[in-house]
């Protein structure tokens, strides 16, 4: 059967890649057919006319008005003026194929190409509109560019956000870009964020972060000792100190195998001119309460478990209770009994956990200097009040920036940043230990919190845990200490100096520190005990980790940069870079204390810790060169060394007892709207065609997968023991992604529309594999290179100004992704990951984390239809268990009516067939309002939540749909019959949990209003806003929210484990400019 479905999926595939084909093929023949066009319309014109100066008149884009005082300069070399009173000006050029950067004051920036014409009529919009100037993709951070790389760049207007981490921005500014997914609705959890696909499966996944040219560690696999939180790097940037961000996309092979996920690039604010300039943001908001799942009500909860009983043996019901069937309190009706009230209340548990989420946060930012040095200073508070009752989170943030010029050759950069962020946190999602979220949705509603007197009063004191082991969390919120403590400091310097005009070196040091520490503790009153293998029962828990990192990171490059004849330009670069991370771990662990601060008083202690280093080297280099601005050419190359490889790999060459690896790109661009022959082709403004192949690695594996080791083990809690913990692979290495890319880019009809469109594909080999070893050899896992992944799709982006009146402007965005990826090549063939309940499938011809269980084909309605079809369930011991009615009626796929593993199949994928966003943008005088949607189509996702809130098979509280479950012989239905501790496995992970995840998002919706400054005030600006996130959501998802990520790993996407959802939002603020 797999067989099979492995056949048509290659199909799929082959489908697939011939699109992905065909894309790239439809866009050469576009760049060549209108490059034809416009040369057979244009043939009159002759290539040896020389031209010396160009005139022309820059005008307001609507009113058709001269505009005084724009500046023209040429991007390539040193030629410039500036329009006089009548909007008019002259410039001398060397070559009739110059580009032009006309830009003037309140307007956006806008790029002319010269075409050989010598007169030029040039329309600026007003700087409410998109930019479409395209600047040079910054291809490492650190103002080193190229025209031939595509990247996205774009963050709107981010003091309107409201946005904890920059991820969450990147979702809204770059949704067809970045596929970016919503980890859960806690402040500051952030995104899992995948570029242009998925091109490992067990290593990391999501791109490379870079700050101010500094390569962070994330610490994506970072495991907390809160269940359901999730660390995010990005949290740590506060984004009133972003300048900029850019996302590379293709071309990565200068940072060799740390790039073949993409890179994100981000340059926080700088000094900028000799004016002192202050901004002031200011703002604050509320967070709705998330909306409750339909639950039973206490009545339709007693009758569910009164018929949950009915399939328990009575015999059964007094070990799980302790009562008989005919004593059991809870079903006790007598209203004279002293128990009778204990069982017998109405409790909204959801409303004993959520409030209303209080958002607020202020940035100061200074910058200034002189001709000496310039200088950005910015001091931030972000504080957060979260929906879950006495959670929080406080980050408060400085950071200084500053460039001195000690002589006209030397200079000096200097950044320093700290951050600190202190949350209290709850355990969230599927945990019945310790999670009130979850509690609240499987807590009995005719349960209180609180105990009652032997007389039948309620007290004020908490209850503990109740009958049905579930645990109080009104008792948990009250008695909380879970803490997650950490800091960031930065400290960097980069000297510079000029050795000639040609030449210069550039260097950066950077020292980073990032130490956490984490609580957690539950008290003794409100969870169940627990029993400890060996150990004995744990009525508390208290947990408590330290973790630190230290990073230095060091670049070094020569620089050359030389135009020839204002005809050939050529800038290269050569480079060294280290990085050296330095990772501590201390935990501990105690059980049965009195207080969480009491640890003397603790049983069942265990400690451990982790002690690591990693370190890694590079030298790369990169060339571009260019060709009358015309057509463009880069060549980069990065040899990387690192600690984390074995000495014996097969791929690269052996150098210091290790191993490196060698990653070239090769890049190419033809700015065809530079060419002499469109110069009569009024319409389109900008036409460049884009093209590459590059591969890039990566290398995120354990610093010690290369050797073997042993680790310390408590034995019975009397004495440590040592034993294997890892098998060492002297072959570990990178894994290898090469990536081919082309595309078009153009704006036309006067700069309203811009348009770009790519088509690529991807190849990874030498899969980073944690693979299961033999039982035989003792340990679990160890890591493997092998396997390979391949990747395609297409992105399309595109801009229109739709309406540019003297009052109201009118603007529409949208941006599309999409991409299809194939598992190539498996030593094993397939292997399967237990995934939070489900079984996530790794197989030949099969996409990356497609879900493989069983299939329904609906309910046993009668016991006749149950005996014709004669399943049966057999267990380890031969005992056989026919189905009846009422039972799930499942696919016997092999046909022998034993319904077992070889019934398994594929049934979803995660991946969606396409995302992106849509955005669009109103503004009348000063007022501007801007909206946003997200969407996601095609993607399946398992409801893991739903699973257990309709299992029918424990004395949780469920959903409304087991109020129509099966109940007597012929009753037609989709929910089965309850049955206690489900012996026939009816919720056992199958597509009745398989939901389509598609989704149309309103996601944000924002009223801002400019208001007018007269006069040389100490007011320079303000702008005062309003804005709202969440506000809509069209979706046929069954849970609390569609948009959902269980973890950064790949085979993790698609998985609702019960976090906490996205919620509405309203925010309002204020951006002071003194």
């Amino acid at each position: 059967m797999i067989l099979s479905q492995n056949i048509s999926m290659k199909r799929v595939a082959n489908s697939q890649f011939r699109r992905v084909y065909i894309g790239i093929k439809h866009i050469l023949v576009i760049a060549i057919l209108l490059s034809g066009l416009c040369h057979t319309s244009v043939l009159k014109a002759s290539d040896t006319d020389s031209l010396t100066y160009v005139k022309g008149i820059v005008r307001d884009a609507k009113s058709k008005e001269p505009i005084v005082a724009a500046q023209i300069k040429a991007l390539n070399y040193d030629a410039s003026a500036t329009t006089d009173a009548n909007g008019e000006f002259s410039i001398q050029l060397n070559r009739p194929s110059e580009l032009l950067l006309v830009s003037a004051f309140d307007y956006a920036p806008r790029e002319v190409a010269v075409r050989g014409q010598k007169s030029l009529v040039i329309d600026l919009y007003p700087e409410g509109f998109k930019n479409n100037y395209e600047e040079k993709a910054d291809i490492s951070g650190d103002n080193r560019s190229s025209f031939t790389v595509k990247s996205s760049q774009g963050l709107g207007n981010i003091e309107k956000q409201n946005f904890i981490s920059l991820d969450q921005l990147l979702q809204t500014e770059l949704g067809g870009d970045i596929r970016s997914v919503s980890r859960s609705g806690s402040p500051g959890a952030g995104n899992a964020m995948f570029i242009r696909g998925l091109n490992s499966i067990h290593a990391n996944a999501q791109p490379l972060i870079v700050v101010d040219g500094v390569i962070w560690n994330s610490m994506r696999d970072l495991t907390s000792l809160h269940d359901g939180y999730m660390f995010n790097a990005l949290a740590d940037i506060n984004l009133d100190d972003i300048k900029s961000v850019s996302v590379l996309k293709d071309g990565t092979s200068i940072y060799g195998s740390k790039g073949s996920n993409g890179v994100i690039l981000i340059k926080t604010k700088r000094g900028e001119g000799m004016v002192t300039k202050i901004v002031v943001n200011a703002s604050g908001g509320l967070v709705d309460m998330p909306e409750n799942l339909p639950s039973l009500n206490k009545d339709e909860f007693r009758l569910y478990t009164t018929d949950l009983l009915g399939s328990i043996d009575k015999n059964e019901v007094e070990d799980i209770f302790g009562q008989s069937l005919n004593e059991l309190d809870f079903l006790n009706e007598d209203k004279t009994a002293s128990i009778y009230n204990k069982y017998h209340n109405n409790t909204d548990w959801e409303d004993e956990i959520y409030n209303y989420g209080i958002y607020q946060n202020y940035n100061v930012g200074v910058n200034g200097g002189d001709d000496k040095a310039l200088y950005g200073f910015s001091v931030g508070y972000t504080g957060v009040e979260g929906v879950v009752k006495e959670t929080d989170m406080q980050r408060f943030n400085v950071r200084f920036n500053s460039d001195v010029n000690f002589t006209k050759s030397i200079k000096m950069g200097m950044d320093i940043g700290f951050t600190n962020i202190d949350r209290t946190v709850l355990n969230d999602g599927v945990n019945d230990y310790s999670s009130i979220t979850y509690f609240g949705m499987i807590k009995s509603p005719f349960v209180s919190p609180y105990t009652f007197t032997k007389s039948g009063t309620q007290t004020d004191l908490f209850d503990d845990s109740d009958v049905f082991g579930v645990g109080n969390p009104s008792a948990i919120i009250d008695d909380v200490y879970n803490t997650n403590k950490h800091y960031r400091l930065n400290v960097g310097v980069s000297p510079s100096f000029k050795l000639s005009q040609v030449l210069s070196l550039v260097t950066k040091f950077d020292y980073s520190l990032w130490k956490e520490k984490e609580s957690f503790y539950t008290p003794q009153v409100g969870v169940k005990d627990i029993y400890l293998d060996g150990l004995g029962v744990s009525k508390n828990v208290y947990k408590n980790q330290v973790n630190r990192n230290v990073s230095m990171f060091g670049d070094i490059y020569l620089n050359y940069n030389k135009t020839f004849n204002h005809l050939h330009r050529l800038n290269g670069m050569l480079g060294w870079r280290y990085i050296h991370n330095h990772f501590e771990n201390e935990y501990g662990e105690g059980h049965n204390t009195s207080y969480a601060k009491l640890v003397d008083g603790q049983q069942y202690r265990t400690n451990d810790g982790i002690n690591e280093t990693s370190k890694s080297m590079a030298t790369y280099g990169n060339i571009e060169y260019s060709f009358d601005n015309r057509f463009f050419v880069t060549g980069s190359v990065s040899v990387d060394g690192s600690s984390k490889f074995g000495a014996e790999t097969e791929g690269g060459f052996q150098m210091f007892d290790r191993s490196w690896g060698i990653f070239p790109s090769l890049q190419g661009a033809w700015l065809l709207s530079s060419e002499k022959f469109m110069a009569n082709v009024n319409f389109i403004n900008r036409l460049k065609v884009r093209g590459g192949v590059s591969i890039s690695g990566n290398d995120d594996i354990d610093p010690y997968a290369w050797t073997s080791y042993f680790t310390s083990v408590p034995y019975i809690d009397k004495a440590n023991g040592m034993v294997l913990s890892q098998i060492g692979n002297t072959e570990i290495q990178w894994e290898t992604t090469t990536k081919l890319n082309a595309g078009l880019d153009f704006n036309m009809f006067n700069d309203r529309l811009s348009l770009s469109v790519d088509a690529y594909t991807s190849n990874t080999k030498d899969l980073l594999i944690y693979k299961e070893l033999p039982e035989i050899a003792g340990s679990g896992y160890y890591w493997s290179n092998e396997g390979e992944l391949s990747n395609m799709g297409m992105e399309l982006s595109a801009n229109v100004k739709v309406l540019n009146a003297e009052k109201i402007k009118v603007e529409l965005g949208a941006s599309i992704g999409q991409y299809k990826n194939e598992i190539e090549s498996l030593p094993s063939g397939e292997f399967t990951t237990n995934a939070l309940g489900a079984e996530v499938l790794t197989s030949v011809g099969e996409a990356a984390g497609v879900f493989y269980g069983y299939k329904s084909l609906g309910v046993f309605a009668s016991s006749d239809e149950a005996v014709s079809a004669n399943l049966k369930n057999v267990d380890e011991y031969g005992v056989e268990s026919f189905y009846g009615a009422g039972d799930i009626h499942f696919d016997d796929v092999d046909g022998n009516g034993i319904i077992n593993e070889k019934d398994k199949q594929i049934i979803g994928d995660p991946n969606p067939d396409f995302y992106g966003s849509f955005n669009g943008s109103v503004s009348y005088k000063n007022f501007r309002v801007d909206g946003l949607f997200t969407f996601s189509y095609g993607n399946d996702v398992f409801n893991y939540l739903r699973s257990n809130l309709e299992s029918g098979s424990t004395f949780y509280n469920q959903t409304t749909a087991v109020l129509s479950r099966w109940t007597y012989d012929g009753q037609q239905t989709d929910q089965p019959k309850v049955s206690y501790g489900d012996p026939m496995g009816n919720a056992r992970f199958s597509d009745r949990w398989i939901e389509d995840g598609s989704y149309l998002k309103l996601k944000k919706v924002t009223l801002s209003y400019e208001v007018p400054i007269k006069g040389n005030g100490a007011i320079k600006g303000l702008n005062i806003w309003a804005s709202a996130h969440n506000l809509w959501t069209l979706t046929n998802y069954l849970g609390r929210d569609p948009e959902f990520s269980a973890g950064n790993s790949v085979l993790f996407q698609g998985i609702d484990r019960g976090l906490l959802p996205s919620t509405r939002s309203y925010f309002i603020g204020l951006k002071l400019n003194l």
